[in-house]
């Protein structure tokens, strides 16, 4: 009787944490949904599903060139998966997402260092769920530092970026807090975020959903 409940409490248990990966991975699927990025691929695995690379950063042609000559090859990662997701290589002025290393600032870094349009698109809360994301942040060092603060991650290097100087003080008018909306609206709209965007108008989810709705 002892070995039974012993191995029934055993099964339960596995019952629990399957279904806790499942929940996780179907997070970072929205995630991705909400990046650009394809479900279902391995080299997108660990985004928004590890300890640092919670930021989707929309690359420009400069920051993928330099990302990949300087020990972060990212540039061609976010190549391929935009091949992957849409079947065709990006033009010369498309911006192609990727996970960017939150803990060392990379997105905002790279948006500073070339005027090609690189910028942070949102960065994922950690382990929220529903997922959410902080958005409109800045693509500044200072900016992303306040919200990697806020979020509590941990920072780190990655080769070819620098952190010098960096002062989330220096960010006064960003509130991460107010900032922070649900992913699924960025998935359930993205047609309506690439219209809205093409037309040079400001963005976010709250609005997104305001113009959905009237």
């Amino acid at each position: 009787h002892k070995a039974t409940m012993a191995m029934m409490k055993l099964a339960g248990l596995a019952l629990i944490f399957f279904a806790a990966a499942v929940r996780a991975d179907l997070r970072s699927d929205e995630a991705l949904e909400a990046c650009g990025l394809p479900t279902g691929y391995g080299p997108v695995s660990h985004c928004f599903n590890d300890v640092t690379h919670h930021v989707c950063c929309l690359l420009g042609p400069e920051a993928r060139a330099y990302a990949d000559s300087s020990g972060n090859p990212i540039g061609t990662a976010a190549v391929k998966a935009w091949q992957d997701k849409t079947g065709s290589a990006p033009t010369s002025s498309d911006l192609t997402p990727w996970c960017t290393c939150f803990g060392s600032l990379v997105c905002s870094y790279y948006a500073s260092k070339f005027n090609d349009g690189t910028k942070i698109k949102f960065i994922y809360e950690p382990g929220s769920d529903p997922p959410e994301g902080a958005f409109d942040i800045p693509s500044n060092q200072d900016c992303e530092a306040k919200a990697r603060d806020f979020f509590q991650v941990m920072a780190h290097g990655t080769p070819g970026v620098a952190e010098s100087g960096v002062d989330d003080s220096k960010c006064p008018a960003y509130d991460v807090a107010s900032h922070v909306h649900p992913l699924s609206s960025v998935q359930a709209l993205g047609s309506k975020q690439e219209l809205v965007h093409r037309e040079g108008k400001a963005w976010s989810p709250v609005t997104i959903d305001r113009e959905h709705t009237q």
